[in-house]
């Protein structure tokens, strides 16, 4: 009876066998391309610009129904007006976002979230403080960034003072 009861204590103390291909789900979100190669539980998209239209660069984790990226914008710099049929949120971490949304000018300074409503137009940018960064969180229903208002991708909307022309670029 004891080799019984040490029996079933050795069952319990010992991990079932693993699978030799682990699931990864924590991903390193300042450069999720650091996490590639194993076997990710969603899409990663490697740090790079998001688009022609803004300054954003980061990385993006796509998930069966959530989209979310870590974005940074240099001050100064930013989107276009743009819109996209799918809502979002921009929890920012670091600076402030100044934020066109429909009519209104906003300011979203670090530790708040701002809601952009799905098909409105907007445009963000990074105030001449200091740089921006945000998590930014979204449904699938369209990738990570919209087009244009105006159809160019032709370049970041960017603050009186801080274009490429007054950086000498």
């Amino acid at each position: 009876m004891a080799n019984d009861a040490e029996s079933a204590a050795d069952a319990v103390a010992q991990p079932a066998a693993k699978s030799p291909i682990q699931t990864q789900y924590i991903y390193e979100m300042a450069g999720p391309e650091a996490n590639s190669g194993q076997n990710p539980s969603c899409q990663i998209m490697a740090r790079r610009h998001t688009s022609g239209k803004s300054s954003a660069e980061g990385g993006a984790l796509f998930g069966e129904k959530i989209i979310v990226a870590l974005i940074h914008k240099k001050r100064g710099s930013g989107s276009k007006r743009h819109t996209h049929p799918n809502e979002q949120f921009n929890f920012v971490l670091q600076g402030t976002l100044l934020c066109d949304i429909d009519d209104q000018t906003l300011l979203c300074p670090a530790g708040h979230c701002i809601h952009i409503p799905a098909g409105v137009e907007h445009s963000c940018v990074a105030t001449g403080d200091e740089d921006v960064v945000y998590m930014v969180a979204k449904d699938t229903r369209h990738g990570i960034a919209g087009p244009p208002v105006d159809g160019k991708e032709d370049g970041p909307r960017y603050l009186p003072g801080f274009g490429p022309e007054e950086s000498g670029a």
